[in-house]
């Protein structure tokens, strides 16, 4: 039996339309506060879910909104709390070694999703579905937590 406690867990499936990103981003922020993240690192995460979702469009599926994203997160409160996040989609599949930063001494704009992935994210891997299309799969423990409503209610 395991001690760690889930508090929310959803899949959406949605087309690759950047109407849809903002919707998204306002729910991982709120599931990330609602399970314990501070709201700096829950706008944090929900920058790298942005980003990816953002890459998948453009780079994924060559900017045409014709394209699925199948979005699902998990959180959990308890040791520390944590969200782990799978975005599947559908586009064209790329070499995980060449999903990367660019070098940061290159002053010049764009590029920089990966490097933030992976910089707010604990854990970011890339991987090609047998189906086709890519999987990015992400998660993070909090290190700066807010008391849930949860936890004051039972205080």
């Amino acid at each position: 039996m395991s001690t760690t406690l889930s508090t929310s867990e959803c899949t959406i499936d949605f087309p690759t339309s950047p109407a849809w990103f903002r919707s998204i981003r306002k729910l991982i922020t709120s599931a990330a506060t609602q399970c314990g993240f501070s709201n700096r690192e829950a706008g944090q995460v929900s920058m790298a879910v942005d980003e990816a979702l953002s890459n998948i469009y453009r780079h994924g599926y060559m900017g045409s909104t014709d394209g699925r994203v199948r979005f699902t997160y998990k959180t959990y409160t308890t040791p520390l709390p944590k969200i782990m996040i799978e975005i599947e989609d559908d586009a064209i599949q790329v070499d995980s070694n060449l999903i990367q930063s660019r070098d940061l001494q290159d002053i010049k704009p764009g590029g920089l999703g990966v490097h933030l992935i992976q910089t707010v994210m604990n854990h970011a891997t890339w991987t090609k579905r047998d189906q086709g299309g890519m999987k990015l799969s992400m998660s993070k423990t909090a290190t700066n937590t807010h008391t849930t409503p949860i936890q004051s209610a039972q205080k």
